[in-house]
């Protein structure tokens, strides 16, 4: 029982740190902030994690983790192209419309080059290893560069706009928190990598 208490309460400090930092994007929060609204004292914080860093660097981990399980979309052989990129964008774009704070947690630990975790530096390569692929496959595009550029504009793509919506609640005049809209804006996007090159 005793156990069970303790993962309770460990569960509750990490769901408080993943919504201020995650869904508000406060980077910034205290330990007495996370402990005031996750209904414990200072005490459990530093028991469970050590350190704010600490709590910080599992947010990130367990993040990474959910990112990482999104890229696996691109992975699904039973889809064409065009249905893995589909269906990874959306995924993608969904959770950082519902967790805009990831955008700026990976761009805190990008710029602190000395410090990037594990999982960052997975999320990272995992354009490499899983995105440009399946672009490749869909544009038939053989130049790396011109690839990797491709890659580049779809990632971009899905992740600027989450960015300005999470701080104005549309993105250019488009709600994309509807899943029609999403749908349409990324539909767009992957065939624009067609039409202005490869042989699709």
């Amino acid at each position: 029982m005793v156990g069970t208490g303790k993962e309770d309460t460990r569960s509750r400090i990490m769901k408080t740190a993943v919504k201020i930092i995650g869904r508000e994007g406060n980077l910034n929060v205290t330990i007495r902030e996370i402990a005031e609204r996750a209904a414990v004292n200072i005490a459990a914080i530093n028991y469970h994690f050590s350190s704010k860093e600490n709590l910080i660097e599992e947010v990130e981990r367990v993040t990474m983790e959910q990112i990482q399980l999104i890229y696996n979309r691109l992975t699904d052989a039973n889809r064409t192209p065009r249905e893995r990129l589909m269906a990874w964008a959306d995924d993608l774009m969904h959770y950082l419309i519902d967790y805009p704070g990831v955008i700026y947690m990976i761009g805190a630990r990008i710029l602190q080059s000395e410090n990037k975790s594990a999982g960052l530096a997975e999320y990272l390569s995992a354009a490499d290893t899983r995105l440009n692929p399946v672009v490749q496959e869909l544009t038939g595009i053989n130049d790396q560069k011109l690839l990797s550029f491709k890659a580049l504009q779809l990632l971009s793509g899905v992740a600027y706009p989450t960015l300005i919506y999470s701080g104005t609640k549309k993105a250019l005049g488009q709600i994309i928190s509807s899943e029609r809209v999403r749908q349409s804006y990324l539909s767009t996007l992957i065939d624009s990598l067609v039409a202005t090159g490869g042989t699709g």
